[in-house]
């Protein structure tokens, strides 16, 4: 993290002290593993010990300190008397949203680990042991004048930093979070509860988990219990009620339904195939536990018990008595990325509920496309899978999926051009005029379509878009396979090849590419000796002024600009097209700038306002293209799309309208 960035956090935050104490060590004894419940500071006042925070190991002597994020594991072993002082606190970043904050946010200075040796230490060490005197008391007063000395503390402390050219650095919090996993999958966990357990959003800890892991956080938590789980069927006579609620379950059913899933086999069926003949229970070789982290417990690591500590025990840290040579408790932390692939993808439940008679026939992530194995137990095929990437990593999905829901809203037409009509679509992808007549039978689930609509369907596979919630694709999840394509990434053609992968057709979808490349070469030529060198623009009116389009979002700019390669306004190339905006949103003074010499229009209905406070200003009307006759309105429902079947007509349009000014 830079250090400015450090600095400009700080100076916009709001902070909350949790509590100040002061502790000591004799010589050999420890701290074995303490969950830090807030952010912390902790300062070497005496002696000398040796400091793990998470993979940060320091020795820390006098007058150094360290910090800690929310979540590390903090593990102290004093090599001589040790006495320290320790403040938790909680700072928070109060800016309204913008892409600076975002950026600020990212590089949370209160989730760093780092340790530092102060040039002028006796400045922080004053301010400390004033904070921890006026906290002791009772006085509400004395603790708002903590909180003052607090922000010194920290002035004084960037100041020193700055000096010295220290720099933080980020604490691996993807270890932290899979450690907090391990320890707690007993209980009802949520991305919403790990996102606010960690101080991040839900969408970065997705991210962070699909970027290193290939997935999402709520796999791994049900990866974790399914191996507690089968190892509690192979080694006790728990009931599966009794497991469940072990592993974090509601009930026995949505345990099995679960458990089912990820191996293939009911929990009863898993029980007895993998006992071995002589009693002894020993989880299969194809099912190998996940060494996620070192098993040993914490001092502490909910609110619960925080508070606890705080009523009753008003101290310093616990102190464990341990002999001087006896090593430092510290978790054994490695992340096995192989492994948790492995798992993830070779679990696949047949389509039958059989498997395969031996564990190894179950699909791998290595494989680009498993075929239906035969079963020397049942005799049936398990259902064929492959590996499909989306834009969040690998999921497990049917080789050629036959009950798909589409979710995308918009992007429907991929699957009708390939022949793939989906059993159910949510209500806008329904409502293209281009489509008419190949809708027919496709449930319509709805604006706000919910899980239990879904369920009822019994869907082999669920397309969604990225920007959707990471909460609903986690219960959908749970449902079918869920795909998350990319939103505005590539051309359409591009999404159309994924479509085809997705669906097992491929050529299909490059037939129809060809198709298309050759419908542009044919026009092409014709429109660029009518249109030459002018420009062309799409403008949409709306009640309070006017919107230009660029090559992105559908409304034919994909085919102006990119396909047919036409001009657009200078303004609308740099900030739509070059840039990374999909629209632009203007005032109706500015139209002039936007507006080409040949205009595409309508009003896609972003308000109720009246699209003829636009057509029937002066503005407009003084525009070239509406003098010379060159704006053409082109369909406002079926040129939001831009599936291939709404391409093609707007493409006729498209040609239509510019050919016929030819001479």
């Amino acid at each position: 993290m830079n250090l400015n960035d450090h600095m400009k956090w700080w100076s916009h935050a709001s902070v909350k002290i949790m509590d100040i104490r002061s502790g000591s060590l004799p010589a050999g004894s420890e701290i074995p593993h303490y969950r830090l419940p807030s952010s912390a500071f902790l300062y070497a006042v005496q002696g000398q010990a040796l400091v793990h925070l998470d993979e940060l190991r320091v020795t820390l002597g006098r007058n150094q300190l360290a910090h800690g994020g929310r979540g590390a594991v903090l593990a102290v072993r004093a090599e001589e008397a040790f006495e320290y002082l320790l403040v938790l606190y909680k700072a928070v970043l109060m800016l309204p949203p913008s892409s600076i904050v975002m950026h600020l946010e990212r590089e949370n200075p209160t989730r760093l680990q780092y340790t530092f040796g102060p040039s002028y230490p006796v400045e922080l060490l004053t301010r400390l042991e004033q904070m921890h005197s006026g906290w002791l008391t009772a006085d509400p007063l004395q603790h708002i004048y903590v909180r003052s000395l607090f922000l010194q503390f920290v002035h004084e402390l960037l100041w020193q930093m700055k000096q010295q050219g220290i720099q933080p650095v980020q604490p691996d919090l993807l270890v932290q979070v899979l450690r907090y996993m391990e320890e707690h999958y007993r209980e009802q966990l949520t991305l919403v509860t790990l996102a606010e357990r960690f101080d991040c959003s839900v969408s970065f800890l997705s991210k962070l988990f699909s970027s290193r892991l290939q997935a999402s956080p709520i796999r791994v938590l049900t990866r974790i219990r399914m191996d507690k789980a089968a190892h509690d069927l192979l080694h006790t006579e728990l009931s599966l009620q009794e497991i469940a609620e072990r592993t974090g379950y509601p009930d026995a059913h949505t345990f099995s339904r679960n458990f089912k899933r990820q191996f293939g086999m009911p929990p009863v069926q898993f029980k007895l195939k993998f006992r071995t003949e002589d009693g002894v229970r020993e989880l299969p070789a194809a099912y190998p536990r996940i060494a996620l982290v070192d098993p040993e417990p914490g001092c502490y690591s909910n609110p619960r018990a925080e508070n606890h500590y705080h009523s009753y025990l008003k101290g310093g840290l616990p102190v464990l008595k341990r002999n001087r040579g006896a090593s430092l408790a510290a978790a054994a932390l490695f992340i096995c990325v192989t492994l948790l692939l492995s798992a993830c993808s070779g679990a696949a439940t047949p389509a039958n509920g059989s498997v395969n008679g031996s564990p190894s026939a179950q699909p791998t992530a290595a494989a680009s496309q498993d075929t239906a194995g035969s079963s020397t137990d049942a005799g049936q095929a398990a259902a064929a899978t492959k590996i499909y990437r989306d834009s969040n990593g690998d999921v497990t999905i049917p080789a050629n999926p036959q009950r798909i829901i589409d979710l995308t809203g918009s992007a429907i037409g991929n699957l009708l051009v390939l022949g793939v009509k989906p059993v159910a679509a949510a209500d806008d992808s329904l409502k293209n005029p281009f489509h008419e007549g190949r809708l027919d039978h496709i449930v319509n689930i709805g604006k706000d379509p919910n899980a239990e609509a879904i369920l009822k369907l019994d869907p082999d596979l669920i397309l969604m878009f990225d920007y959707m919630e990471d909460a609903q694709y986690e219960q959908l999840s749970k449902i079918a396979p869920v795909v998350r394509l990319k939103y505005g990434g590539g051309t359409p053609q591009d999404l159309l090849l994924e479509f085809g992968k997705i669906t097992g057709k491929e050529a299909e979808a490059q037939q129809w590419i060809d198709s298309w490349n050759a419908k542009i070469a044919e026009v092409k030529p014709k429109i660029a000796e009518v249109v030459g060198d002018k420009t062309v623009s799409i403008l949409q009116p709306y009640a309070k002024g006017i919107y230009a389009w660029g090559d992105k979002g559908g409304r034919g700019g994909e085919i102006l600009y990119r396909d047919l390669g036409l001009k657009a306004p200078e303004i609308v190339r740099t900030t739509l097209i070059d840039g990374e905006g999909f629209g632009g949103d203007l005032s109706l003074e500015l139209l002039p700038e936007y507006a080409g010499d040949y205009i595409f229009t309508s009003n896609w209905g972003w308000d109720d306002g009246d699209a003829n406070v636009v057509y029937d200003s002066e503005i407009w009307k003084s525009l070239p293209a509406v003098k010379n006759g060159q704006v053409y309105f082109i369909d406002e429902k079926g040129s939001f799309y831009n599936d291939p079947i709404s391409l093609e007509a707007q493409l006729d349009f498209i040609t239509k309208s510019l050919l016929k000014t030819a001479p």
